[in-house]
């Protein structure tokens, strides 16, 4: 039983480190990717957020969007929806927008025409280059999750986790720093484990030389 005990835990860690792993690296891959003013991109994928209500009822305030980041402008059509850089006083800000006029040419130069579900006006034409993505699906099992993370009581739960995760390593360092020597007589989870395993063996090995 012990045995089975330590295999969940130690698969339960890793399964942890994994997420903990992913939601860092889609952390800062966020963060530099805003810091650039360009999408965040996962091999050849982007994953927004709507922060506006300029594409209600169809994408709502909160919800998750996956878009693929290799676009073949000759392949919009209206009615995609993109996510494309904004100008002016957008600025640095990527906006997702419906499309209402395919790509066109003109004086040498591709063009497109987008416009907010949720707006009476259309969007200023524009350049092709400024496409970032091509909007696939919404990710609505991902709302709660970037709700909950992305709040305090995520922030708890990350680190919560972390100290979960490590709780071994941090009576170890503790011991370190703090040199008390009533911790450092103290065993970790895994020593306890370990002991008692070792002395449930001993106590079977003696059963087994009494009854020979």
């Amino acid at each position: 039983m012990k045995k089975v005990i330590r295999k969940a835990k130690s698969i339960i860690n890793v399964l942890l480190l994994v997420v903990i792993a992913v939601l860092a690296i889609s952390i800062m891959m966020s963060l530099v990717a805003r810091i650039n003013g360009t999408a965040p991109e996962f091999f050849g994928y982007s994953i927004f957020r709507v922060s506006s209500g300029s594409m209600e009822p169809e994408l709502m305030v909160g919800d998750v969007i996956l878009s693929e980041s290799t676009v073949d402008i000759n392949g919009i059509k209206p009615g995609d929806i993109v996510t494309y850089r904004g100008s002016g006083n957008l600025s640095g800000k990527l906006i997702t927008h419906k499309v209402i006029t395919a790509p066109y040419e003109e004086e040498g130069e591709t063009f497109l025409q987008t416009k907010g579900t949720a707006n009476e006006v259309a969007d200023t034409p524009i350049s092709a280059d400024r496409v970032e993505s091509v909007m696939i699906c919404k990710l609505t099992f991902l709302n709660k999750f970037y709700d909950f993370f992305f709040s305090s009581w995520g922030l708890l739960a990350m680190v919560a986790l972390i100290i979960f995760v490590f709780v071994d390593e941090l009576i170890v360092f503790i011991k370190t720093v703090t040199g008390n020597q009533s911790m450092k007589n103290r065993e970790s989870i895994n020593e306890i484990i370990e002991r008692l395993q070792a002395e449930e063996a001993e106590q079977n090995k003696e059963k087994s030389n009494k009854n020979e």
